[in-house]
């Protein structure tokens, strides 16, 4: 096992775990808790991979990704890991391709195991359940702005509330962008009713949960 930095605008904020096996390699970031969203990215010698948006997971900062050895081989040894905001895209690319990191492949496929929560790839809502959700309009979805800027051409979504969590489903078109980039690593594609659906899931504070 392998320590490096986590730094945020030059500042060392936590330490990243790399774990090698003879085919995979586990990234695992551990951060100081920060308010709105941040991106890990791994920054080799050659280059920088996206690891994900961090999650709070009690009272830390916290994402977990596994590698192929393959997929990491343009990006060069790891040496540290920066947090950037999860909006800006950056210059790397997101190659975790296995079944425990994540797939961004057009299909949209995601799993998310940070702090050994795992999230699954599909999800399959029958019919008989759509009554579940309400649909409304996407103007008060969100008090943050970035969001409602984000869904300002989006007229429609569902809504459901389990427990302290509200779950919000936006309409997934093949051809249509994805609708909230900065959450692409938290969403679940799902099937309510005869239509597909991204689904998102929120805190009471608005900070995306799995």
């Amino acid at each position: 096992m392998k320590t490096l930095p986590v730094l945020c605008g030059g500042e060392r904020v936590g330490d990243a775990e790399r774990e090698d096996d003879r085919l995979y390699i586990r990234v695992t970031v551990r951060a100081a808790l920060r308010r709105g969203l941040w991106c890990a990215w791994g920054i080799g010698g050659r280059g920088e991979v996206r690891i994900g948006v961090l999650e709070p997971v009690n009272g830390e900062s916290v994402i977990s990704r596994r590698f192929s050895r393959r997929s990491l081989a343009d990006t060069g040894e790891l040496v540290k890991v920066e947090l950037r905001p999860a909006s800006e895209s950056g210059n790397g690319t997101n190659t975790a391709i296995d079944g425990n990191g994540t797939n961004t492949a057009a299909d949209g496929n995601v799993t998310n195991t940070a702090a050994g929560v795992t999230g699954t790839s599909t999800a399959n809502i029958s019919a008989t359940n759509a009554g579940a959700w309400t649909r409304t309009g996407t103007a008060r979805l969100f008090r943050s702005l970035r969001f409602q800027r984000r869904l300002r051409n989006t007229r429609e979504a569902l809504t459901r509330t389990d427990g302290d969590r509200r779950r919000i489903a936006l309409i997934r078109e093949e051809d249509a962008p994805f609708p909230i980039p900065e959450l692409f690593c938290l969403a679940t594609p799902a099937r309510i009713g005869a239509r597909d659906y991204w689904v998102f899931a929120f805190d009471r504070q608005e900070w995306p949960v799995l």
